[in-house]
């Protein structure tokens, strides 16, 4: 598997998968044995303060570490090979016994933890029924995605708005379609242009391909990327974005409208916390979800521009306490790029389609490369 399988919900592994995809919050199959001393190697794929992905899992891992009788580490630079297989090993052999999946690492981070059934092991993004030591752990990007969306189409004067991904695995064509239903909801002339670099960490090609979008007329980009250099082109071009991963704002302050902050902080402080007192859960069958929230700690929306007016923060953010409440605002009606209705009116977008099966365009995704 190359770079791409990451944060693709590990996506060869979800569409084998047989049967519905269940969501919860908390997990299953809990575990009575205690830590008296967490040793955790978080791993990472590219490389460490990339200002983006990794730089937001890393404020999750320190703050895991303010935890008393914790300790964490950070391995970076890691492949889908079984030489990462090896490298968690290793670190287990030395002590570590509690390993964060950051990459979306699905059945090489299982086989590992099958062998060390003493070891607890969180694997980021992958929605497959999980082991008794293990547990996933993701959150509702869709949600995000749509609220994106409502920022950039509340922003945007030229009505096109603009994405650079790295593939089209469904779990970036979730992003791109809400992006865009989201847009639409408040300007219905809304259309999107979608440029794929291939890679999640390729400064240079995500830098050339924001200069394309907004050469082509987008005058807000998203960039389902790992580092910031999207919304500095946008910064520099004097047009917008709207962040994902991590909380743009003090990189790009004249550009970003506000972010999709993937904040895990205090879900893996209370994952330390239940680990060290013998409360564990196996999240099972069931795909964890970490709640939205608008508390600091929490996945939610990072800091809004100087520039943002106060009744665009105010629409934003009650489409967002929405998606807080626990609404899926992915409702029908939804067309494909054909004009063909795909989802009738009322019909809410399941989590399992979107994370295994969405392959296609909504209608006003106007290019696609």
């Amino acid at each position: 598997m190359n770079q791409l399988t990451r944060k693709a919900f590990v996506a060869v592994s979800v569409l084998s998968l047989c049967g519905s995809l269940m969501i919860a919050v908390t997990g299953t199959a809990a575990s009575a044995r205690g830590l008296k001393k967490i040793d955790a190697v978080w791993l990472y794929t590219g490389p460490k303060n990339d200002g983006g992905y990794n730089t937001s899992q890393e404020v999750a891992m320190n703050a895991m570490a303010t935890v008393p009788n914790t300790t964490v580490q950070g391995i970076y630079n890691l492949g889908y090979t079984s030489e990462t297989s090896s490298i968690i090993t290793q670190a287990i052999s030395k002590g570590a016994n509690v390993i964060v999946d950051t990459m979306g690492l699905g059945s090489i981070l299982t086989s590992v933890c099958k062998k060390f059934p003493k070891v607890y092991c969180y694997g980021g993004g992958d929605p497959t029924p999980q082991i008794p030591n293990a547990t996933s752990f993701w959150l509702p990007d869709w949600n995000l995605g749509y609220t994106a969306g409502v920022a950039a189409g509340l922003t945007t004067k030229t009505n096109v708005i603009g994405f650079v991904g790295p593939s089209a695995y469904p779990g970036d064509v979730l992003d791109i379609n809400a992006f865009l239903l989201g847009c639409q909801s408040v300007d219905p002339k809304c259309t999107e242009k979608v440029i794929f670099d291939n890679n999640y960490f390729d400064p240079p090609a995500s830098t050339q391909a924001t200069q394309t979008l907004i050469s082509s007329g987008a005058d807000v980009i998203r960039g389902w990327i790992d580092d910031p250099s999207f919304c500095k082109v946008a910064q520099n071009d004097k047009v917008f974005a709207v962040g994902q991963f991590n909380d743009y704002h003090s990189a790009c302050p004249k550009s970003i409208i506000t972010s999709t902050y993937w904040n895990f902080a205090n879900y893996f402080k209370g994952q330390a916390r239940a680990i060290l007192a013998g409360k564990f859960k196996s999240s099972g069958s069931h795909f964890n979800f970490v709640a939205l929230s608008k508390s600091p700690g929490n996945p939610g929306l990072g800091a809004f521009g100087s520039f943002v007016k106060p009744s665009v923060k105010a629409k934003v953010m009650a489409v967002f306490a929405k998606a807080v409440a626990g609404k899926n605002l992915i409702v029908g009606p939804i067309y494909d790029q054909a004009g063909k209705l795909r989802f009738k009116a009322g019909v809410t977008v399941s989590p399992n389609f979107m994370f295994t099966t969405w392959n296609w365009y909504v209608k006003g995704v106007v290019s696609s490369k």
